[in-house]
């Protein structure tokens, strides 16, 4: 029995949609908005999707937007009801991602029939992956995202993708994603031969990881860099398609990619949130910060993002008089997973002269404070089976830590 999700905020709409498809043979689920929606999309899995567009909180069309971008749910079938009939109403659902759009009021037997059709196209679709399956583990993907600058974000993105590319000697791709003034290729001291903005040149079905190859620097840490623009304006034309796409085939090519983001809730910044496997909010003490941080968790909360993926960061950016920790998680409601001391000197000359603290001077102590972190937020395979050949990153890592938190084998 096909299981059938309605979202509509008419629970007329929704009695009538659920009527229609229980005499269709559906089991149906239904929401009376967007949140709700994406909320019983993850919990019930359904096969197929109808949702209206004008509803509170988040429309249909951003329903529809959230769910491509989601690699579980890339090829449900979603159908549009909307009360529109006009052509730009039906071209917006398909740029989007629809698969179907009809307008109310609908007939139950014409929406039955084009249920079937997406139904079988569906199994078309699966029945051709599981023929040609994809074994790559993706990379694991971590976003360093704050609504408040001059917190470490961008060091700490730096730091830690160096951090990672050193411990494990694999694939391992730093993304500048601040479009307004991205910083990572001047942290690395990288030049600005292509940036992200070169990918403007092409349209999204042409982006494929040769194209992405052509973008990509490196660094002596054996790091791979993808460089913010040098201009804001030469971004202009990157949308979050494009960007979603290159995610997804950059990952199963790494084995950990770190992503730098813009301090706001972008189209551009939100794919690269939803992709995450993990969120670190840094954050300094002092209230400012802290109500930017509370604003981001609760955007987070509403973005449908779970807390398990989500981790802050204190980091002391003056000497004296800062919040207690305590205070902020008090405030918060939510616990810190690492805090920075006050080390300016370190991070500046290490901006100035291009050469990240971990790759300049991992047995700095505030170094070894980030590597141990990077350590901790590895792949779960990589923290309980020791390299066959373990590199001087993971060799000074497992001096620091228990044998038991390295996977050391007795």
């Amino acid at each position: 029995m096909p299981r059938a999700l309605a979202i509509d905020d008419d629970p007329i709409i929704l009695r009538m949609l659920s009527a229609a498809l229980t005499r269709q043979g559906y089991e149906v689920v239904t929401a009376s908005d967007g949140l709700k929606g994406l909320a019983l999309v993850k919990a019930e899995h359904p096969d197929i999707i109808i949702t209206d567009v004008m509803m509170p909180g988040i429309d249909g069309y951003e329903v529809t937007r959230r769910l491509r971008r989601d690699p579980n749910f890339a090829h449900t079938p979603i159908l549009i009801l909307t009360s529109q009939s006009d052509l730009e109403e039906k071209l917006r659902a398909f740029e989007v991602g629809a698969d179907d759009h009809m307008s109310k009021p609908f007939e139950p037997a014409e929406l039955a029939a084009r249920l079937a059709v997406l139904l079988r196209r569906a199994e078309s679709v699966k029945a051709a992956q599981s023929a040609n399956p994809v074994s790559m583990d993706k990379a694991r993907l971590i976003a360093v995202h704050s609504l408040r600058g001059g917190v470490g974000c961008s060091s700490l993105a730096v730091n830690l993708a160096v951090g990672l590319a050193q411990l494990w000697e694999a694939p391992t791709l730093l993304m500048d994603l601040v479009f307004m003034a991205g910083q990572a290729a001047l942290m690395l001291n990288t030049p600005l031969k292509r940036t992200w903005a070169d990918l403007t040149r092409f349209d999204v079905a042409d982006v494929d990881i040769e194209v992405l190859k052509s973008i990509i620097g490196q660094h002596p840490s054996k790091l791979d860099v993808i460089a913010a623009p040098t201009s804001p304006t030469e971004s202009e034309e990157l949308k979050a398609n494009m960007l979603n796409v290159a995610i997804n085939a950059l990952r199963p090519r790494y084995e950990y990619i770190v992503a730098d983001l813009a301090h706001d809730f972008n189209d551009l910044t939100i794919t690269a949130l939803d992709a995450a496997d993990l969120i670190l909010l840094p954050l300094a003490p002092e209230m400012s910060s802290a109500r930017a941080a509370a604003v981001a968790l609760e955007t987070y909360t509403k973005l449908g993002y779970n807390s398990d993926k989500i981790q802050l960061v204190l980091n002391w950016t003056f000497e004296h008089k800062g919040l207690a920790r305590k205070s902020i998680e008090s405030a918060l409601h939510f616990p810190i997973s690492l805090v920075l001391p006050f080390a300016p000197d370190r991070f500046v000359s290490a901006i100035n002269h291009g050469r990240p603290l971990l790759f300049d001077d991992p047995a700095d102590p505030v170094a070894a404070l980030i590597e141990d972190f990077a350590f901790r937020l590895s792949k779960s395979q990589h923290q309980s089976i020791p390299p066959a050949v373990p590199s001087a990153a993971w060799q000074r890592v497992a001096k620091r830590l228990s044998p038991q938190a390295v996977g050391a084998r007795r």
